[in-house]
């Protein structure tokens, strides 16, 4: 029984002395080439090391690669209470925030990140980006600058800028960045749709439309191509190659306000019966927007169908009670079908208090 118990403790103290430590489990885990192995090693690290800094970033980076930023964002916020005056610890956070599409958080991340190390450039580009996508163009363009000092863009640089440029209204700019990305042997499919946003913008529709049908050629299933080529097309009042577009694009992005929108040229077509079964489709693809409802109500107006475009109509009053326009057509309905001119004025009436204008329309 002695010689059990003797081997027994040997045993123990023998795993005891092979038993990894938290900085051998750590090495291990940074040289681990699968996340979801590393995020194992690391969580043993921090059960025995609650306090170990790089672990909780490791776990993050893991979680991020993996496609969970929320854990990612919950590791990274304990670096910063363990780290509060690291700035990397804030980009990190920051960047994972960018891949939420929460960049408002990324701004304040990033902007705390700069104030604890001002000299590091990729700071300025990462909030550059972010400020672009919360749509303030002017001071993401301030970031790119102070990213560059005074270099010359690389060309995919140049077409990001582009973008930033266009959004703040600065054409020949953004014209200038594009021509830079060019010269430097870009002819991308992006490059020649963004020439195109900057043409449409100055109102150079037949250009903006060529440069559309570049990309489209370059890249036969580029959406935005389509969305924005149809736009064009619309303005310029060829409405059957606007139509074909929208055609496209919904078979590209079957997307609620592309059928809507394909249901408008086909109303301006004097398409009724298409129009209408678009709107349906709309609605299919998203029952709580009130916007199709009102356009199909009005349509079912054009088809006589009054009991639909009445029921069609208070859907959108429903949903949206703020918006003056179903409630001019729902008078429309009540004078059209039945010419009871007090449920046909007690609407307009509405209609006025929520901000109807447009006077002239009630005699088209």
């Amino acid at each position: 029984m002695k010689k059990f118990w003797l081997s027994f403790c040997l045993c123990v103290l023998c795993a005891s002395a092979f038993a990894e430590t938290p900085a051998q489990l750590f090495a291990r885990a940074k040289q681990e080439p699968n996340p979801q192995t590393q995020i194992k090693l690391l969580n043993k690290v921090i059960a025995q090391s609650p306090r170990m800094v790089n672990a909780y970033h490791y776990r993050g980076d893991a979680y991020r690669s993996l496609g969970r930023p929320r854990q990612a964002v919950e590791d990274y916020t304990h670096t910063i209470r363990l780290r509060p005056k690291d700035p990397f610890r804030y980009y990190a956070r920051a960047l994972t925030y960018l891949d939420m599409g929460r960049a408002s958080l990324a701004v304040a991340d990033l902007t705390k990140a700069i104030s604890l190390k001002p000299s590091y450039q990729n700071f300025y580009l990462s909030r550059a980006r972010a400020y672009a996508a919360v749509g303030k163009y002017e001071t993401a363009l301030a970031d790119y600058k102070k990213y560059l000092r005074n270099q010359t863009p690389p060309p995919d640089l140049a077409l990001e800028m582009a973008q930033a440029y266009l959004g703040a209204f600065r054409y020949e700019e953004a014209e200038k960045q594009l021509d830079l990305a060019a010269g430097k042997g870009d002819d991308s499919a992006e490059l020649h749709f963004w020439r195109g946003r900057v043409y449409a913008g100055q109102g150079r529709l037949d250009e903006a439309v060529s440069f559309y049908s570049k990309a489209i050629h370059r890249q036969q299933d580029y959406a935005q191509a389509y969305r924005y080529r149809a736009a064009a097309f619309k303005d310029m009042g060829d409405l059957d190659a606007s139509l074909a577009d929208y055609t496209v694009l919904v078979s590209l992005q079957p997307e609620a306000a592309f059928y809507n929108r394909r249901g408008l040229i086909h109303e301006e077509m004097k398409q009724f019966k298409e129009a209408a079964e678009d709107y349906s489709k709309a609605i299919e693809l998203n029952p709580k927007w009130a916007i199709p409802y009102n356009n199909r109500g009005f349509v079912k107006m054009h088809l006589k169908n009054w009991a639909g475009a009445k029921r069609d109509l208070e859907a959108a009053i429903k949903l949206d009670g703020a918006s003056p326009t179903p409630y001019v057509n729902l008078a429309g309905v009540h004078w059209l079908w039945k010419k009871d001119r007090k449920k046909a004025y007690q609407n307009l009436d509405k209609a006025v208090r929520r901000n109807f204008k447009k006077f002239e329309s009630l005699y088209d």
